[in-house]
């Protein structure tokens, strides 16, 4: 993932080319646009999806009618036996092109729990999608990751990092998914795996001894970003004009505008960027 291309010339940088990518829900909205994104600039990708098979697999067909053989679907629950569904999701990621080059964890579980009436149910479906699954999946590609100089970007979010009840255990569960970022940035920087999110330091020279051969691993906070579609009573119009109202560009963000945060950050342009996040909110952080 360091490779370095001439992108000068519209349409003709494929810095991916050959390369690999994981991500998860990604048959629709923010996933299906970063599979799109990651495609164009040469990545093969492996699509998961839990319930949308038949979106995933419409995706596919369209991508490989483009590139032959450039994409591939695999599917599982990440919230049921997470750790042996991680394992088994990433072998066969790898398997499909005997590489993986990156992964995005962007599967996420979303809904209101307000104090009274939060269940742990309520609880356990969050904190396993949104942490465990993460956690786990990363765990699985760490050593394909290391033979490749990969990466890893984490789908967080603005709720993850300022207090938004009632939306309170999924901004839990983004502020973990958030620590478990700079945490594993740590653990795996010294095995050259790099975990982004944002800062600028000390450049220096590879040297024979370092050189600088890394895996990345990257966080992104959308903001009110391609609304899931959930039920009426999780986001009714009033919460949604009352969000919109704090947000200072006065729009929801598309899909799109996300994944263009995880193309930059799993491209070369960030190439000493790691354990740091990109905020895709439309300034809606500012106001929580």
């Amino acid at each position: 993932m360091t490779d370095k291309k001439d992108c000068t010339m519209p349409g003709t940088c494929h810095w991916g080319e050959g390369k690999v990518a994981l991500v998860t829900g990604s048959a629709r909205r923010v996933g299906r646009a970063t599979v799109l994104a990651l495609h164009k600039h040469g990545y093969n990708v492996v699509i998961h999806c839990n319930n949308s098979k038949a979106e995933a697999d419409a995706l596919a067909e369209q991508l490989n009618g483009t590139r032959p053989k450039s994409a591939h679907v695999i599917s599982g629950d990440l919230s049921v036996a997470v750790a042996a569904t991680a394992q088994r999701l990433v072998a066969e990621a790898q398997a499909q092109w005997g590489r993986l080059d990156l992964l995005v964890n962007n599967a996420s579980l979303f809904f209101l729990t307000p104090l009274e009436k939060a269940t742990e149910r309520d609880w356990d479906q969050l904190m396993d999608t949104n942490v465990k699954a993460p956690f786990f999946l990363t765990q699985a590609a760490a050593p394909h990751l290391k033979a490749t100089g990969g990466g890893v970007i984490n789908l967080g979010d603005v709720i993850g990092e300022q207090a938004s009840p009632p939306l309170t255990i999924y901004g839990i569960s983004k502020a973990a998914l958030i620590m478990a970022t700079k945490n594993h940035a740590i653990e795996l920087g010294p095995s050259s795996l790099r975990f982004q999110y944002q800062i600028t330091h000390l450049l220096t020279t590879p040297t024979p001894n370092h050189p600088f051969t890394h895996v990345r691993v990257n966080y992104i906070c959308p903001g009110a970003v391609a609304w899931p579609e959930v039920e009426q009573d999780h986001h009714d119009d009033a919460f949604r004009k009352e969000w919109l109202s704090r947000t200072p560009l006065g729009k929801i963000g598309t899909a799109e505008d996300v994944a263009d945060a995880v193309v930059f950050l799993a491209s070369p342009s960030s190439s000493y960027v790691t354990g740091s996040g990109i905020t895709v909110c439309g300034g809606r952080s500012l106001r929580l």
